[in-house]
């Protein structure tokens, strides 16, 4: 309308058609004609780049889709690594290198009462222990900077939610740590094959017993039952090829302890025993859900 407004139509007409009704009927057909102009020229510029806009809402759409679908994915990565170590921690996990077990070479005086040493075995398993003791600390030397590192990695990382490669420097991380107490109960058992049978059956029958009365304490047994609990303790402890410890693993007592269950135990104490068993693993089951 501005250009209406600066256009002078008179000077477009003649002198005749002047203060006439034609001036005003030029001016309306002049004014249709150029807004149909600029409403052609809109919709064809409207259809021109329509697939533009289109284009750019999509891409809208595809991105955010994308940070909601990330988002989503590092919560639910944050959630797997919290269950991970969790269930590490209640299985008793720790993740440090083994620490120095218990050795029967720790006290020789003691060991010496229990079993009653020979001259050349109370020579010859200091000299044993202090090339173990030597050994361990050239492996601790080279190790333990290779353990430190990938724990301080791994407090990073478990920030960052990063669930395989946490996963894969806690395995080598237990690894390092089994091969150090590999190491350890090996120097143990070549120091224990120092001991004749009958000295080995000294100091393995007491532990050996006390774990069994342990793990049946709740039956309540009879004097005569504890007494021959002791006697197979003695027996079998002299064939065990390692010195035993109250943190033994199972699987070498397993074979005692199913000794016990169907030779000394009653039918009664053994249908108890079964029932206990069974409360403990259903509640470890509850516990790991």
């Amino acid at each position: 309308m501005r250009y209406f407004r600066n256009t002078d139509f008179r000077s477009a007409l003649s002198p005749s058609e002047v203060g006439g009704g034609a001036v005003y009927k030029r001016l309306y057909v002049g004014s249709t004609m150029n807004m149909k102009l600029w409403l052609i020229t809109g919709m064809v510029a409207l259809i021109a780049f329509a697939p533009f806009a289109d284009g750019a809402l999509k891409k809208k759409a595809t991105r955010k889709k994308t940070e909601t679908n990330k988002k989503d994915k590092n919560q639910g990565a944050k959630d797997q690594t919290q269950r991970y170590f969790k269930k590490m921690q209640e299985a008793g996990l720790t993740l440090e290198l083994s620490a120095n077990v218990e050795s029967l070479t720790d006290d020789m005086e003691k060991l010496d009462q229990k079993v009653t040493l020979t001259d050349q075995q109370k020579t010859k398993i200091p000299a044993m222990r202090t090339l173990r003791d030597k050994a361990l600390e050239n492996w601790d030397k080279v190790n333990r900077k290779k353990f430190d590192a990938m724990k301080a990695k791994l407090e990073k990382l478990s920030a960052l939610r990063d669930m395989r490669t946490c996963k894969t420097i806690v395995t080598q991380m237990q690894s390092l740590s089994r091969t150090r107490a590999s190491f350890i109960t090996s120097h143990e058992q070549k120091f224990f094959r120092i001991l004749t049978p009958q000295q080995r059956g000294k100091w393995n029958a007491p532990i050996l017993s006390q774990i069994l009365l342990d793990e049946f304490s709740s039956l309540d047994m009879s004097k005569e039952q504890t007494a021959k609990v002791e006697t197979a303790s003695n027996a079998q402890a002299k064939h065990l090829a390692a010195p035993l410890s109250a943190n033994v693993p199972a699987l070498i007592t397993e074979p005692m302890k199913k000794y016990v269950y169907t030779r000394i135990l009653t039918a009664k104490q053994r249908k108890e025993y079964a029932a206990t068993k069974k409360r403990e693993k259903t509640g470890d089951k509850s516990k790991n859900r």
